[in-house]
């Protein structure tokens, strides 16, 4: 996974891992833009051993059940999902409260569902009713919520970057009365969104969000620096908009052809089927999953070809080059907002 999303990103930016607790029942919650490489991200960016919650629609297939399951993932149902939801999410449930008395983590994207939008959308309850469950059968665990915001510069193009923000640990335990509990969870959701929306870009103003983001790009701000951003947002409305466009010039284009060339098939491939994809939050999903299957399959075929006309010298002189021109090329795209 690690391998994969290095080729998949331009830099991968990690911040505040000291406020990750090396141990002891943790729930990690975050904002959700970008589908699967949500997912991925954090486990792979901390040393905890995390399940994380996915929803049940992307288990439907047997192959692809066993894959998700062996990354850790839980289905989480829906009311969509079926009449039955209910009762399976209670078996869910009861799962998750095991996980957190063995002190283990949890992943959860409490917004519900993904988007593109930069900001945070209002928090669903399942994150809370996990902790008020797991608190009700084990009263003396101490829990912890870990707020991350992941932060893209581009969520669609090629190679986009992307920062991990670590919050400081929340203790739920003096949220939750498990005795005469909330049901609307009111005050772990406020806090919970508050510390979010510290570390992730949020626009508040949904019905000017267009033309916010228009001025943002103008600016060309850093996405992935959420404090910078959101200060920026506070006077959005008294910056000028800058009017002379610099002209970029990248050096490396002849690289960039030259790896395009040398994987023409798999760019044909990627062609293909990024115009088959119905939700656009799924690209950088679909992207990863080329990138860790045909992109490798391909250069060791050529890579044989290689070996067969000539020799395993030269075979594996090819095959260095490619990865070596995949990773210059990678590196010194320009990534257009």
């Amino acid at each position: 996974m690690k391998i994969g999303l290095f080729f998949l990103h331009k830099k991968i930016i990690i911040s505040g891992k000291e406020n990750i607790p090396k141990k002891g029942a943790v729930l990690f919650v975050g904002n959700h833009q970008n589908a699967l490489i949500d997912a991925i991200l954090i486990p792979t960016t901390t040393k905890r051993n995390i399940h994380f919650l996915t929803r049940a629609s992307a288990f439907k297939n047997k192959i692809v059940d066993k894959i998700l399951r062996s990354l850790n993932m839980i289905p989480v149902y829906r009311i969509r999902d079926g009449i039955n939801t209910v009762e399976k999410n209670i078996f869910i449930f009861k799962q998750c409260f095991e996980i957190l008395k063995n002190e283990g983590s949890i992943e959860i994207f409490a917004e519900g569902n993904h988007h593109l939008e930069r900001r945070i959308f209002p928090l669903k309850k399942g994150f809370a009713r996990i902790i008020l469950g797991t608190l009700q059968k084990y009263p003396n665990l101490k829990i912890l919520i870990v707020p991350v915001g992941i932060n893209y510069d581009s969520h669609l193009n090629f190679p986009s970057s992307v920062s991990i923000y670590y919050g400081k640990p929340i203790l739920v335990n003096t949220f939750i009365n498990v005795e005469n509990p909330d049901v609307r969870f009111l005050n772990i959701i406020n806090e919970v969104s508050s510390a979010l929306k510290k570390i992730t870009v949020h626009i508040e103003d949904k019905d000017n969000y267009n033309k916010i983001i228009t001025k943002l790009n103008a600016l060309k701000v850093d996405y992935t620096n959420p404090y910078e951003v959101n200060e920026i947002l506070k006077n959005i409305d008294k910056l000028p908009i800058p009017t002379a466009k610099k002209i970029q010039v990248n050096w490396f284009a002849p690289v960039h052809l030259l790896a395009k060339v040398n994987s023409i098939f798999p760019l044909l491939i990627w062609k293909y089927l990024k115009s088959t994809i119905k939700d656009p939050v799924f690209t950088n999903t679909f992207r990863f999953a080329l990138i860790l299957t045909v992109f490798p399959i391909f250069y060791l075929i050529q890579t044989y070809i290689v070996y067969c006309f000539f020799n395993l010298k030269y075979a594996l002189i090819y095959l260095i080059i490619s990865i070596v021109l995949g990773i210059i090329s990678k590196k010194t795209m320009i990534v257009n907002l």
